[in-house]
């Protein structure tokens, strides 16, 4: 399959996400959202609702610590540039690591990264770098890329520094099941404090390669993964779940989105 339009096209669910994000509390930390449910089921992420003040996000408030967020897939780079205009014009104290796998998607969102006015203080904000999924995290190269970008001094895990691990639409399949989810479950086990959000579109009718049994499988490595972590990690993601809900929108079908 070829995924190359990423590097020239927004696909919907990236400002989809990008509202939730700024405007209905999803960059608060997973324990401090709520999900309620019916009959055991999560109740649908209703976005044909008008947003409220009372339900956005509280990272512009001065007391916050900083958000450090990593996107996966990132594309044109819309997603991590609406978040560094957005939260920069109200002072909010962010950084983000914009990544991707493919070298001409990476070179178009360096270019849209540079193009943003000095003012806005993007090209601060902002870092591109290259992560292949996987359980390494792109080794010590990537890792000298958030060091970099997060002020992680020597010896320090510098993805124990990260608030948010973000993506929008980056599943397909077969093709991306076990690469995505071996780097969501390798970033939540480095930093069970993360706060994951994946807003994603559902491709076709396989059982064993839709959102629902990526669900499963992001479980699977991180309770596998516990086996080989200190007794403070296993604590902190004892009970570990992902939550999974349909997403309603008026202009969107098939949207899930991932939390944990």
């Amino acid at each position: 399959n070829d995924f190359s339009t990423g590097a020239v096209k927004t696909w919907f669910s990236a400002p989809v996400l990008l509202d939730y994000l700024l405007l209905r509390g999803g960059l608060r930390g997973i324990g401090e959202k709520s999900f309620p449910s019916t009959d055991g089921v999560l109740d649908p992420l209703d976005l044909t609702l008008p947003h409220s003040a009372s339900s956005a996000s509280s990272a512009s408030s001065a007391t916050s610590p900083p958000c450090r967020i990593l996107e996966l897939g990132g594309g044109t780079g819309f997603l991590s540039l609406g978040l560094a205009l957005s939260l920069n014009a109200e002072s909010t104290r962010v950084q983000l690591v914009c990544t991707d796998g493919d070298k001409a998607t990476l070179k178009n969102m360096r270019h849209n990264v540079e193009r943003q006015p000095a003012e806005t203080r993007v090209t601060k904000t902002v870092r591109v770098a290259p992560l292949e999924w996987g359980g390494d995290l792109g080794g010590a190269t990537f890792a000298r890329s958030l060091r970099a970008q997060f002020g992680a001094g020597e010896g320090e895990d510098p993805v124990r520094r990260l608030s948010h691990l973000i993506a929008a639409d980056v599943h397909y399949g077969e093709t991306t099941m076990e690469p995505l989810s071996a780097v969501v479950a390798a970033v939540k086990l480095r930093n069970p404090e993360v706060a994951v959000v994946l807003m994603l579109k559902e491709r076709g009718s396989k059982i064993s390669t839709n959102i629902a049994n990526l669900k499963v499988q992001i479980e699977a490595k991180v309770g596998s993964g516990l086996e080989f972590e200190d007794a403070s990690t296993r604590s902190e993601l004892e009970g570990f779940s992902v939550r999974l809900r349909d997403v309603l929108h008026e202009d969107l079908s098939k949207m899930k989105i991932i939390e944990c």
